[in-house]
């Protein structure tokens, strides 16, 4: 009957083992695949800061090109 308790130790440190090592591996690649969503959502948060600025410059540059003809056509009939 002592066997048997000692057999029981042992499977419980078997499973208890495997379950922490897959648990480590788990923990592992979740760490990993958090590191590169991360620098995924660097790269495109540089991308879309850079496609706002173009946006604004273009912007800007509209508005004064509109108000660059205002003036021509406002000083050709003036």
């Amino acid at each position: 009957m002592e066997w048997i308790g000692a057999f029981g130790v042992i499977a419980a440190a078997t499973v208890t083992g495997l379950f922490s090592m897959n648990l480590r591996r788990l923990n592992r690649d979740n760490t990993e695949q958090h590191g590169r969503s991360i620098d995924k959502l660097d790269h495109l948060t540089n991308q879309v800061e850079g496609v706002a600025e173009n946006v604004i410059g273009l912007t800007v540059w509209t508005r004064v090109h509109e108000e660059k003809h205002r003036l021509i056509e406002e000083n050709g009939r003036g």
